[in-house]
């Protein structure tokens, strides 16, 4: 499956990968290494999505991904923020295009809202870096 593929697929619905606490960014995420046959650590409970990137050296996906700044994100990469003050988990989502300096136009969905994938532009000042498939 492609990147594009991944997308058209799971346009608008909700990916509770795992069946716990519903559709969060985290379940998109698994749905997205599941299906480009990438395996995964699993849970990043207690620290959240952001433990993709903090913790990267620890996580079987070293071996699938390469780690970079946020600011060289581009199509197919996977971005990680860090926690903010209403979001201690920090977030993830799937890079559809490098948008402007500062943002980018993202495939995500939200845990809060529950609302299911989506996409959005979101801004990269809290963005930790990215992780791009190694070819």
């Amino acid at each position: 499956m492609t990147f594009g593929e991944f997308i058209v697929k799971y346009q608008n619905t909700k990916v509770d990968f795992d069946g716990v606490d519903g559709a969060q960014c985290m379940d998109l995420y698994r749905q997205y290494c599941k299906d480009m046959g990438i395996p995964h650590t699993g849970t990043v409970n207690p620290d959240g999505a952001k433990a993709l990137y903090l913790k990267f050296s620890e996580r079987k996906e070293k071996e699938y991904f390469n780690r970079f700044n946020s600011n060289l994100a581009r199509f197919g990469d996977v971005i990680v923020w860090d926690r903010t003050q209403t979001n201690p988990y920090g977030h993830v989502a799937l890079v559809v295009q490098a948008y402007q300096q500062d943002k980018v136009l993202v495939f995500e969905q939200n845990g809060f809202t529950q609302n299911g994938t989506q996409f959005a532009v979101r801004d990269l000042k809290s963005a930790l870096g990215v992780l791009r498939k190694k070819a």
